[in-house]
């Protein structure tokens, strides 16, 4: 039995929206395929997530369009990665919006730095969802870097993981 409506065609875009991105697990598979994390086994051990859960939560993302289901290898049974398609990438900003959100209304575990959205044309972090306030350039796939907590080392450059 569903848990909700269908909100699909509703006038409402934050409704329509949500339809699509309003499910937990389809946001943090989509965190972790910006990262590069794109394939099953690999989602299924960082979200620590059921493999049926993820295996539905995978087909509903590759059937809104926001990702693209693509063969890797495997002789007996095919094996697939997902990649971000340019739907995906455009949830970016909401991705960021969850974050600022969620650092500044939400409590981090103890010694939990918060993730910082850096602007990789200007090296600066970002205070916005969108646009580096420093340089002034938009945060896209390209050119955004995150810091990830609990994650420590280097920042993820996202247009090398997508």
């Amino acid at each position: 039995m569903p848990l909700r409506s269908d909100w699909s065609t509703k006038s409402c875009p934050i409704a329509r929206s949500l339809d699509t991105l309003g499910d937990a697990w389809t946001l943090v598979v989509l965190r972790e395929l910006f990262v590069g994390n794109s394939r099953f086994d690999g989602l299924r051990e960082e979200l620590g997530i059921a493999d049926n859960v993820l295996a539905t939560r995978l087909r509903a993302i590759v059937d809104a369009g926001l990702a693209i289901k693509v063969p890797y290898g495997g002789t007996s049974r095919p094996r697939y990665e997902y990649r971000l398609s340019e739907v995906g990438r455009d949830a970016l900003p909401v991705l960021h919006a969850l974050a600022r959100w969620g650092a500044k209304h939400s409590e981090a575990p103890a010694g939990v730095q918060p993730m910082v959205i850096a602007c990789a044309t200007c090296g600066g972090p970002s205070s916005s969802t969108d646009w580096c306030a420093t340089c002034q350039a938009p945060l896209t796939v390209e050119n955004t870097e995150w810091h990830r907590p609990g994650k420590p080392g280097r920042p993820i450059r996202l247009a090398t993981a997508s």
